[in-house]
This record gives C-alpha cells, structure tokens and sequence, in this order.
C-alpha cells in the first residue's frame, strides 16, 4: 500500500533526460559538430576528415551547405595543416 505522499513523490521524478531545456539554433548545432571535430580528427588525413565530417552531419541532422562542409574538411585535415 502506498501512502499519498509516495505517490506524489513518485510523479515528480524525472525518470528520463530532459532535451527540449534549450533548443540550440542551426548556428549553434554547427559550430558545437565543428569543435566537435576539431577536437577529435584534427590534423588526421583528408579520407579520415572527411568521412568523420560527413559521418557526423548525417548522425546529427545538421543542415549546412556543401561549400562548408569543404572548408571544414580542409580546415582540419593534415594535408591543410602541413602547408
């Protein structure tokens, strides 16, 4: 049998994460992957840049044109950073 305030406390537990507190902007999603990246594959060759950036973006749902997503690839690549 469970008493009133066992059930009251039972309805105000948060059972499972809470993802709507802030809804980042398209901006904001972009340059997070990109730290993101910079962080892990920086400096890696131009095949390893370049499947973890398009990897990430079709993981993640960010929307970002084409010509971006080149420049970051050869931002971060080894190729970009050798010379």
């Amino acid at each position: 049998m469970t008493s009133d305030s066992d059930q009251a406390s039972a309805e105000d537990t948060q059972d499972e994460p809470v993802l709507d507190m802030h809804d980042p902007s398209p901006s904001d999603r972009w340059d997070g992957l990109a730290a993101q990246l910079r962080a892990d594959v920086l400096g890696q060759n131009t095949a390893v840049v370049d499947k973890a950036v398009r990897g990430r973006i079709a993981e993640t749902g960010v929307v970002v044109e084409e010509e971006v997503v080149v420049a970051l690839i050869a931002e971060l690549s080894a190729e970009e950073q050798a010379g």
